[in-house]
């Protein structure tokens, strides 16, 4: 789709003209190529340029300066701003400046080609409107304008829906069936989701939507002999029978694909896929596959931050075995509360991350008072109430983990306000630090300390009970005290 397009690469870096040019050639476009902005201007004043790739840096002239030049000279040349370096302010200058698009080096060429594809899109429609613009004639033409018009705002408009319906994700939701909403949606169209089986040679049905009566989509299809090798063209799709296929990729390698059946079909054969429906498809596919490959970034990002805050508790446990042992049962007591509670799996994970270092302040407070084989005094006791605000300042560290940061710093709240670091009061203190609060005093009753013996399970559960709506939550209360009533294995 950008064969034939003349384009012009303006960088004072051989070797990447000489690899673009190479890349571009390849794809059926004609290449020219300049290394200043005295050599652009003049290759655009001898050709009849499209599409320049323009450098932010040149010897003798800035790209945004050039930039400005050229679209002076013919609005409708489609400019693509490339550089080694992330500039917010640059990019919202050059896009004030008509740059169709802004692009971080090193960059796949998979994303320049779709870049390029829009860009020319969007020309096609800029020299539309300017020639209905010279011709304008009579009051038909006119409202052939504005139909044109209309249908330009109207494709601006849905891009913006996509884009913004991607970006609003948050880690709670599935980009999988995300996508096939947001398919059916703006196409009104039926459309699933496969996973390739390469032994079967088959795709097989991973989400979908259900239509009507049942489901729509077959669980299975054999892989054609063209789906591949035209999921990894330029074209980027699929077209068979009724149905078109589209590839997730990730760095180049399809993840499965997205089967969408034509424009209101629902279950019939009839309808068919228009440029701008392929267009839009290409555009959610891409949007989705960039969330799935954010998601894969953030897992392995988030692994080895856990990784690192295990080796900080393995020093702690070194120290003080009482703090690993208790740290273990307060994250398993937590859990099977949280179930009985019905929380949702976002907060599961998070229980599941603070449980067992909720207590990893505590390698900031000295041997002599974390190891002391006795009451403390006030003034040791206000140095280890400092350990859930060590422990924030630790899980800051990791930009990630803030809301774990928080609920470590304030699961020594009280319900009625008289806890520390904060005093907040009520549901002002976050559920998993309340839930962790309630399993944290039960397990240090039931147990034995260096300076006092376990109490008995009717000591502790009258214990709990007395702090019933002061230090603890009395709704989070009465939950766990009937967990522990129902089974025995939290018995210290």
């Amino acid at each position: 789709m950008i064969e034939g397009s003349k384009v012009l690469l303006v960088d004072d870096n051989g070797e990447i003209v000489d690899i673009l040019t190479d890349f571009l050639s390849m794809n059926g476009c004609v290449i020219y190529s300049a290394s200043t902005g005295k050599e652009a201007l003049e290759a655009l004043d001898s050709t009849e340029i499209e599409i320049v790739i323009l450098d932010i840096r040149l010897p003798d002239i800035s790209g945004i300066s050039l930039l400005d030049t050229i679209k002076i000279k013919n609005p409708t040349v489609g400019v693509i701003m490339i550089t080694g370096y992330h500039d917010p302010n640059l990019i919202v200058e050059a896009m004030k400046k008509g740059a169709s698009d802004f692009l971080i080096k090193p960059f796949e060429f998979d994303k320049l080609i779709f870049v390029m594809m829009r860009v020319i899109r969007e020309r096609k429609l800029l020299i539309e409107k300017q020639n209905i613009l010279e011709s304008l004639e009579d009051k038909k033409k006119i409202e052939l304008l504005n139909r044109e018009l209309q249908k330009k705002i109207q494709e601006l408009t849905t891009m913006y829906h996509i884009s913004n319906r991607f970006n609003s994700l948050n880690v709670l939701d599935d980009v999988y069936e995300k996508m096939i909403r947001i398919i059916n949606e703006i196409l009104d169209a039926t459309s699933c989701y496969y996973i390739v089986d390469t032994e079967k040679n088959e795709l097989m049905l991973y989400k979908e939507l259900s239509v009507g009566n049942g489901d729509f989509n077959p669980k299975r299809l054999a892989i054609s002999n063209g789906l591949l090798e035209e999921a990894f063209s330029p074209r980027r799709y699929h077209i068979e029978g009724d149905k078109a296929f589209l590839p997730l990729l990730i760095k180049g390698e399809y993840i499965g694909f997205v089967a969408v059946t034509g424009k209101g079909l629902k279950g019939t054969n009839k309808g068919s896929f228009s440029d701008s429906d392929l267009f839009f498809l290409k555009l959610i596919t891409e949007k989705a596959s960039t969330q799935i490959e954010n998601r894969m970034l953030y897992e392995s990002l988030f692994e080895g931050v856990l990784h690192t805050l295990t080796s900080l508790i393995l020093a702690i446990n070194r120290r003080d075995s009482y703090t690993e042992d208790h740290c273990k049962r307060v994250t398993q007591m937590s859990l099977a509360l949280s179930e009985r509670l019905g929380l949702n799996g976002y907060e599961k994970d998070v229980l599941r991350v603070v449980g067992p270092i909720h207590d990893v302040g505590k390698v900031g407070i000295p041997d002599a008072i974390l190891l002391k084989p006795a009451s403390l005094t006030n003034e040791e006791y206000a140095i280890i109430k400092a350990h859930s605000l060590y422990g924030e300042d630790i899980m800051n560290k990791f930009e990630i983990l803030s809301n774990e940061a928080r609920i470590i710093r304030h699961h020594h709240e009280r319900f009625d306000g008289a806890g520390y670091p904060d005093g907040l009061s009520g549901e002002d203190i976050p559920s998993c630090s309340r839930i962790i609060a309630v399993c944290d005093t039960y397990d240090a009753m039931a147990t034995n300390r260096p300076y006092r013996n376990a109490l008995t399970r009717q000591e502790v559960m009258a214990e709990i009970m007395r702090c019933k709506g002061g230090q603890l939550d009395p709704a989070l209360t009465d939950c766990f005290v009937e967990m522990i009533n129902d089974d025995g294995e939290w018995d210290g």
